[in-house]
């Protein structure tokens, strides 16, 4: 179908800026300027008439869970404020234990033990008072710790002396015995014998599931996606389950978004053997990069911060590697000519990560190569400046200042906690940065996430440290053409150019027509249509 989008406002994210038509033939972008620029190109054309709206490209979401989206939605809710506290996540538990078939597992997402009013995370005990016949599970806000009841807890093998594994933990009661909670590693155990177990490769987020269960985690994780004017993704920590569905989502034709799959670092040895050294795959899925964990968490306390935390009774957090070991790794993967993504949220996690990559730069010098700190919450100037000198790329994930800033400035104190995810810090000295939502850590809302990366406001009305903001220009690059870039997908998506493929969301008002003292009204934009390859998928009613 041939068409010619107009009557709106056209933002490019290209050297033009703005254009007043675009026209598009089957599913590329064939002309941009004047409608009578595009009229001259068009043999014969619909007028798709924009109404006023703003269409831009279609969004690139860099770091993203589908799958644990889909996975925490079908369970109980325990977001703050709806749970704040461990009265209000009993209550959800029973309630959402009541529409569930007895022989389930009763499971929940989304509980931040800063916003409780205990301030300390649950224990088995008190899941118990949910069940004591059945199993119940509950997952961290990071995906980072779960907490379990003494019967599952007990089923999945841990007794009164089991040992903290490898990059992970158990919490611990006063008698120094297992609580229920699971840190990272620790949550291998519930993947069952044949399940996926990362150890110390990165917190377990993928939970078994026969094939129907986990085609149905995907098509209502996707959905997200798509409400959200977002076209491409980055599934960064990918295993054979996830592999397995996306192969067959593919094949069944649901898929509906444009996926670069990272492997989850456990994999890295069989990747290099298998011979991926450069980008395997199409426009729809693709893989040429590896995921590798630093450290653990600022939500849960467990990431690496360097003056520890002044919140918790476990003070200092943890690194899943050491950093001999992390920089080993990542210097193959290097070598190997796979691209890289490193989460690392404490400042004590960024340090073995840049080492990595000027050795392996010295060593074997790659400059296609694209290796990424992902969170990067607490990086100093010095770390930004040193990022910046090799091609460093930060993947940021500014709602996380929104929802969890107050949290962490409790958790490290206002010295390091105000300057969390520090914007201006990376636009002054990294190439470029990128805007993600990390889902389901956040829910994939684009306009939400660029507003605060400019306003530093958070859901508390704190304004930390405003000296870090970005312009809406910055965040609308960091969640479009910069993606792609970082994707090394910027000759087909991210911006508005010809030969580029066809991939748009229109939004009900154009972000830079909102005065900045009125910048969180930016919250209240609505994706109202999503384009994927000339088609539209979505309508918002």
């Amino acid at each position: 179908m041939n068409r010619i989008f107009t009557g709106g406002t056209i933002l490019t994210m290209a050297d033009d800026k703005q254009v007043e038509a675009v026209y598009v033939e089957d599913n590329i972008i064939k002309a941009k300027g004047s409608l009578e620029d595009c009229k001259k190109v068009a043999r014969w054309y619909e007028i798709v008439d924009l109404k006023g709206k703003c269409m831009t490209p279609g969004f690139v979401d860099t770091h993203t869970h589908p799958m644990m989206i889909g996975m925490c939605r079908i369970w109980a809710d325990l977001d703050f404020p709806k749970v704040a506290c461990i009265d209000d996540l009993v209550r959800v538990l029973k309630e959402h234990a009541e529409t569930i078939p007895e022989e389930e597992s009763i499971c929940g997402y989304g509980f931040d033990q800063r916003m409780f009013k205990e301030k300390v995370h649950p224990t088995a005990k008190d899941l118990d008072r949910v069940s004591t016949d059945r199993f119940v599970q509950i997952m961290h806000a990071s995906g980072h710790c779960n907490v379990v009841n003494t019967k599952l807890l007990r089923a999945i093998g841990v007794q009164d002396d089991t040992p903290d594994p490898p990059g992970g933990a158990f919490g611990r009661d006063h008698d120094g015995k297992p609580n229920g909670q699971l840190f990272d590693s620790a949550n291998d155990l519930l993947s069952g014998i044949h399940g996926v177990r990362p150890q110390n490769h990165g917190p377990n987020i993928h939970m078994p599931g026969t094939e129907e269960n986990l085609m149905k985690r995907f098509e209502v994780g996707q959905e997200f996606f798509v409400r959200a004017g977002i076209t491409t993704v980055n599934e960064v920590q990918l295993t054979k389950q996830e592999l397995n569905t996306y192969l067959r989502a593919r094949d069944q034709g649901k898929l509906r978004m444009r996926m670069e799959m990272s492997f989850l670092s456990n994999y890295l040895d069989e990747v290099i053997d298998l011979g991926f050294n450069s980008d395997f795959g199409d426009n729809w899925l693709s893989i040429g990069s590896i995921k590798f964990y630093s450290d653990a968490s600022l939500l849960s306390g467990t990431a690496n911060v360097s003056t520890g935390y002044l919140d918790s009774e476990r003070n200092k957090g943890y690194n899943y590697h050491e950093p001999e070991e992390m920089i080993e790794i990542l210097v193959k993967a290097h070598k190997n000519r796979l691209h890289t993504l490193t989460h690392a949220c404490g400042d004590g996690a960024v340090d073995p990560i840049i080492d990595a990559i000027e050795k392996a730069q010295a060593e074997d010098p790659w400059p296609e190569a694209i290796h990424r700190v992902e969170h990067a919450g607490l990086v100093t100037e010095e770390q930004a400046i040193r990022m910046g000198k090799v091609g460093m790329i930060p993947s940021t994930q500014p709602e996380f200042l929104y929802l969890y800033g107050d949290g962490v400035v409790n958790g490290v104190g206002p010295e390091k906690g105000e300057e969390f995810m520090p914007m201006a810090r990376f636009k002054k000295y990294c190439p470029y940065f990128t805007l993600s939502s990390d889902a389901p850590v956040t829910t994939p809302n684009p306009m939400e996430s660029i507003s605060t990366a400019v306003s530093r406001k958070t859901n508390l009305g704190t304004v930390m440290c405003p000296e870090q903001a970005i312009t809406v220009e910055d965040g609308l690059k960091g969640y479009t053409i910069y993606g792609a870039r970082a994707l090394r997908r910027d000759h087909i998506c991210g911006s508005i150019e010809v030969g580029k493929l066809a991939d748009f969301a229109v939004l009900s008002e154009s972000p830079l027509d909102i005065p900045i003292e009125e910048i969180e009204k930016m919250r209240e934009i609505t994706v109202d249509e999503t384009w994927l390859d000339g088609e539209k998928i979505y309508e918002r009613k």
